[in-house]
């Protein structure tokens, strides 16, 4: 395309979008850059951990290569608890680099989305994640032959961060599910496309520690940046695109198309529409789920910074039984979706609300069982004792978020998604310097405090979805 400022009206041949009825074609994608995450996350903090154990506190190589072992000494202990402290500052600011410049972002990319079409910002939001692990690839790389800081990783977030992160991916990906299905199928949709995404966290978690046991760390970022490669390639090939574009916006050039991604006043119009009365208390019901998603992913954000070192300190996990632990709780979250969906949903009826209730409910009760587990195998209780309860906690998300679709328009569906997701990637800005904080502060005597804070937050989800269904009653809708 030319570089031209004028938006030419072209002949009546217009792009057409794809048909309702028919397959996302996102499940592959979003499973590759999942896999991608959890074979590289628990990866990635062990490496920033022997980095900061070897180059910021100059120890001695070879106790630092035993961290993370089973039965530890007590100097290696020692090491270990001066060691945390300083890796959960760079995951801290990992954390927030994924929240304030992605959540602003949104808000300017969701509605041109809306505009120009969804493929362009799936691109965007795919490369930026296939790039930052490659660096992440390069830096570990060179840390074998050179002693480099660990701070060094941070600059690895920022393409990720610039193109938009998860916040503004998931957000494309939840619009485009909306464009091609019927409000009918649309939580079936989101819960298959959940399970597509616990599939490929399920697969990472249990691939992460074998490749790492048979290879290296710079191994395992290799294949997870190939595998986000792929996903980029996917979309570019196979997706089509959703979005109906007019006529006068087909072949517009590519600086009039970067001068509207900044305009100010779709970001105003984004929150009027957010925040516009609706019939049918279709407002609160769409505010009251934008805040539950708001606080799933604050209580979620622990497992992004203190989890796994909570995990190494109380119970001395190796990456191997954090990742058996991982996928174990994954294989749960995807048996609780279909479930939620197919049993729940079609066979007794049940709203998207209440499952999504239950859902919440049940991430209530497994961080109740973190936060007081003793032993290791406590922590399976919430996976096994109560087996059908406990893995419907997978439920909650894609059900609110089925429930806030269906209480939009389809033309609004990219400025309330765009608002939901920029609102969820703010949660880090507070979530990851509190659980920071507390798990230092309680290191010593309490490690699992941080997880009444998740504990919390979800009973709050819970009581907003029990709201939304006592709405839904009032306007009519059957629980």
């Amino acid at each position: 395309m030319d570089c031209s400022d004028d938006e030419q009206v072209l002949s009546p041949a217009v792009v057409q979008p794809v048909r309702r009825g028919r397959s996302s074609n996102l499940e592959i994608p979003v499973f590759l850059l999942f896999y991608a995450w959890n074979v590289s996350t628990p990866v990635l903090t062990d490496q920033i951990i022997y980095q900061a154990c070897t180059i910021s506190l100059a120890a001695n190589v070879s106790d630092c290569a035993k961290l993370g072992h089973e039965h530890e000494s007590p100097e290696v202990l020692d090491l270990e608890a001066r060691v945390q402290p300083y890796t959960a500052d760079i995951l801290m600011v990992e954390a927030l680099s994924d929240s304030i410049l992605p959540a602003a972002l949104n808000l300017f990319i969701g509605p041109w989305s809306d505009r120009y079409g969804r493929k362009p910002v799936l691109l965007l939001t795919f490369s930026g994640f296939a790039l930052s692990l490659a660096m992440i690839t390069a830096f570990c790389g060179w840390s074998r032959w050179y002693p480099l800081d660990p701070w060094i990783y941070t600059f690895a977030f920022i393409p990720s961060a610039l193109s938009g992160s998860v916040c503004t991916l998931m957000s494309t990906v939840y619009c485009y599910i909306a464009d091609v299905t019927s409000e009918r199928e649309r939580g079936a949709k989101m819960a298959l496309l959940d399970t597509s995404l616990y599939g490929g966290m399920l697969a990472g978690s249990l691939s992460s520690s074998y490749i790492l046991r048979k290879t290296n760390a710079t191994t395992v970022f290799a294949i997870a940046a190939g595998a986000v490669f792929l996903a980029v390639l996917h979309v570019a090939l196979r997706v089509r695109e959703s979005v109906h574009i007019r006529r006068h916006r087909v072949d517009v050039g590519c600086c009039t198309k970067l001068r509207h991604l900044f305009r100010l006043d779709m970001v105003v119009d984004t929150v009027r529409t957010c925040f516009q009365w609706r019939p049918h208390y279709d407002r609160a019901i769409i505010l009251l789920g934008v805040v539950a998603l708001g606080g799933n992913i604050f209580a979620l954000e622990d497992t992004h910074t203190v989890f796994f070192l909570f995990l190494r300190k109380h119970f001395n996990w190796s990456v191997r039984k954090y990742t058996f632990y991982s996928a174990t709780e994954t294989v749960c979250m995807i048996l609780g979706a279909l479930l939620g969906t197919y049993g729940l949903r079609k066979v007794l009826g049940l709203t998207e609300a209440a499952i999504a209730a239950v859902g919440f409910f049940c991430c209530f009760l497994n961080a109740i069982a973190i936060a007081e587990a003793i032993q290791s195998w406590q922590l399976y209780l919430g996976n096994f004792k109560s087996l059908f309860l406990f893995m419907l906690k997978g439920v909650a998300d894609p059900m609110t978020r089925a429930f806030i679709s269906n209480s939009t328009p389809p033309e609004d569906n990219g400025k309330i998604f765009a608002f939901t997701s920029s609102f969820e990637a703010l949660m880090p800005l507070g979530a990851a310097p509190l659980y920071t904080y507390l798990y230092k502060n309680t290191l010593s005597w309490y490690p699992g405090a941080f997880s009444w804070i998740s504990a919390g937050v979800f009973a709050m989800c819970y009581c907003l979805a029990i709201t939304v269904c006592i709405l839904r009653s009032m306007s009519g809708d059957s629980l």
